[in-house]
């Protein structure tokens, strides 16, 4: 048993026990009256023998009574509860995994089979109802929060959120996590624990010269519903005096079969042949069959079975891996194309998480790019295109490509490799090697020395396939420095500072190289030669080999529309549409995107190269899928490894509702008092 307000209730019973008893203690009064007999008397006589001050008191039902029905009251104050676990301290955070994996339909809510996310749901406001509430002596002395316990929401999927601050409001509570929705993205868990450390109050003391020492802020007690699919677990750093209650939904045995590859890809000897491959996962511990069916633009082309091998070993015995598998559709199409694919369990197995059995990929027309390569000494750049599938490829000197004026306008991509026209660019796409354009927000600063490539924005579809820590040693380039509010995105860094930019300014788009490629270690390695096509085609309007970027659930959607494009909607799957106002270079940004699907770009004015055109209007389709093998293995995990140390799941969990005695206490109290009523008016005494 607890006691919820102990000290209320022990002061309540030093003020009302001694009050009781000294009612019955209190001497009577009484003015002295001269009478013939005394008899009449006696009984008089005797009542003011029984309430003389310091008699002993005679057995008395009434004040028996009295004192059972005050300490109901008094015991009802102190708010006892019987519970299998103990609520700690008066500050909570409840943290909720609305990610792709809490979609899995294996959550328990009494006795019914719900979705994990349901089940948290439910358990967190079992527990909210369970908080304890401000008494009438606390509303008077401390205000209508004083005494009460208070919580705030958060929900985190691959980014947090405040649902709710801190409040003591039950209803707010409740609202807040009733309208939690799923999500299909990743789970991430320290951007959300750190929006629970911001709502904690300052905390500091005085130091022995009295200046006052900062203390880590104290969440509180933090009651955390998830499965454990928690990718960044290790970057949750919970403080000294934090409780984390690891509520665990979910089986650790649970069956799925899931999409976690998907990929289209157009031969580079005959763009029409079109290869889609999918990867496939399963955590069974038996191998399983499916069928995987190729639906374009709407119509069935293809279903194949597939087997998926076993998952490795036990999960009692340790994390073991999912078995895998894949398959691979081959289409002979030049048109663009959207491709779905679907997998369906044929064996009578479990499939528990639908979200990843559906996957989608855009793929653009085929096209062959007209391309110019300016250059003096184009030995290693020449070597890199030769095997790329362009449609045209024209070697030109510097003198040449001047001589032709606006020659950027006659092709789709002009490569100047380590040369620059004087002035501004004109209109054109171009991929520059060793040299920085003016007009764009670039300033050179001078040049720097060794320094090798550490990071790269493998959301960029240029650099999204390639892997360069540790290969490309730069021995001189060009320090810059980016303007601020410039159209540049910086898509690789060194050392001492950004080396390759995508940037653009009204018609005129470049992917500028600070360095020369020659002159480094990159020709030697194979991503040269994927950076060059990629940077290509992505200028060209023919983003990667086949299909066009794929965002992920969680992610932010970034396209770059031709200039001029005006009344620019994006049609969301399942939701109503969003305006969208493109940047002075054409790109537009939404998110994050909650949800996988196919997603819809319409604007009136030009299209690009791969985009759909009619009656005045271009379209332009964005595929989002999960493609996570993370949340696809849907096994919960029992530990969740804290960066503070590990966190086991609660064998009770904070959900557990406490069965609190107070309301009875009173009913009981109630009733006592209506038969010491009867009794009083029976005038029965003993």
């Amino acid at each position: 048993m607890t006691w919820l307000t102990p000290g209320l209730g022990l002061l309540a019973a030093a003020i009302a026990v001694p009050t009781l008893l000294i009612l019955y203690f209190l001497k009577l009064r009484r003015k002295d009256v001269e009478v013939s007999s005394t008899l009449l008397w006696k009984r008089t006589v005797q009542d003011m023998q029984a309430n003389a001050p310091f008699q002993k008191l005679r057995r008395n039902l009434l004040l028996f009574l009295q004192l059972l029905i005050l300490a109901a009251c008094l015991f009802a104050i102190a708010q006892p509860e019987l519970s299998a676990e103990t609520i700690t301290g008066n500050r909570h955070v409840i943290m909720i995994d609305r990610s792709a994996s809490m979609q899995a339909f294996d959550g328990i809510w009494k006795g019914e089979t719900v979705t994990r996310l349901e089940q948290a749901k439910r358990e967190a406001i079992a527990f909210v109802d369970a908080l304890a509430e401000p008494t009438w002596l606390d509303g008077v002395m401390g205000g209508a929060d004083a005494g009460a316990d208070k919580a705030t929401v958060i929900t985190f999927d691959s980014q947090g959120g405040i649902r709710q601050p801190m409040t003591a409001d039950k209803g707010l509570l409740r609202s807040a996590i009733e309208s939690i929705e799923p999500s299909d993205a990743p789970t991430a868990a320290a951007q959300a624990y750190r929006l629970a450390i911001a709502q904690a109050p300052p905390r500091s003391v005085p130091d022995r010269d009295g200046t006052l020492i900062k203390l880590p802020p104290a969440v509180g007690t933090v009651h955390l519903w998830t499965d454990g699919k928690i990718a960044d677990a290790g970057d949750v750093i919970p403080g000294p005096e934090d409780v984390v209650l690891y509520n665990r939904v979910g089986d650790e045995n649970a069956v799925n079969i899931g999409i976690t590859g998907l990929r289209a890809v157009r031969s580079y000897e005959n763009p029409r042949e079109l290869s889609i491959f999918v990867g496939l996962s399963n955590t069974d511990t038996k191998q399983r069959t499916v069928d995987v069916q190729f639906i374009v633009n709407g119509a069935l082309a293809s279903v194949r079975s597939v087997e998926i091998a076993a998952a490795e070993g036990a999960v009692s015995q340790g994390r073991s891996l999912p078995g895998t598998g894949g398959v691979v559709f081959k289409l002979d199409r030049s048109a663009g194309a959207v491709v779905e694919v679907r997998t369906k369990s044929t064996d009578g197995g479990e499939d528990l998480l639908a979200g990843d059995n559906t996957g989608w990929v855009v793929v653009p027309p085929s096209k062959r790019l007209r391309v110019a390569l300016v250059s003096t000494d184009d030995f290693f750049t020449t070597l890199a295109l030769e095997g790329l599938p362009f449609g045209e490829l024209v070697q030109l000197s510097p003198d040449e490509y001047a001589a032709m004026g606006g020659g950027a306008s006659q092709f789709d991509v002009v490569l100047l490799d380590g040369w620059l026209p004087e002035g501004p660019l004109s209109a054109g796409n171009y991929l520059i090697l060793g040299g920085v354009p003016t007009g764009f927000g670039l300033t050179v600063k001078g040049e720097e020395s060794i320094s090798e490539i550490v990071d790269w924005n493998e959301e960029h579809p240029v650099m999204a396939d390639l892997e360069l820590g540790g290969r490309v040693t730069i021995p001189k380039s060009k320090a810059v420095e980016v303007e601020q509010g410039a159209a540049v995105e910086v898509l690789a860094e060194t050392n001492l500072g950004p080396v390759i930019f995508d940037v653009s300014t009204g018609s005129t788009r470049a992917i500028v190289l600070a360095f020369d490629p020659d002159a480094t270690t990159w020709p030697f390695d194979v991503s040269y030669v994927v950076f060059h096509a990629a940077a290509i085609n992505s200028l060209g309007g023919v983003i990667g080999s086949a299909s066009a970027g794929t965002v992920r659930p969680g992610g932010t959607l970034s396209e770059r529309l031709p200039i001029g494009a005006r009344n620019v909607r994006l049609a969301i799957p399942n939701a109503p549409d969003v305006t969208l106002v493109p940047a002075s270079d054409g790109r537009v940004a939404y998110g994050p995107i909650p949800r996988a699907g196919v997603y819809a770009l319409t604007w009136n004015g030009p299209a690009g190269i791969t985009d759909e055109f009619e009656d005045g209007t271009a379209t332009r389709r964005v595929a989002v899928n999960l493609l996570d093998p993370s949340e696809s293995d849907i096994r919960s995990t029992a530990v969740l490894p804290f960066a503070s140390g590990d966190v086991v799941a609660s064998a009770t969990g904070s959900a557990q509702t406490p069965r609190r005695l107070w309301p009875w206490l009173l009913l009981a109290a109630l009733a006592i008092s209506m038969f010491e009523w009867w009794i009083y008016n029976r005038r029965v005494y003993l």
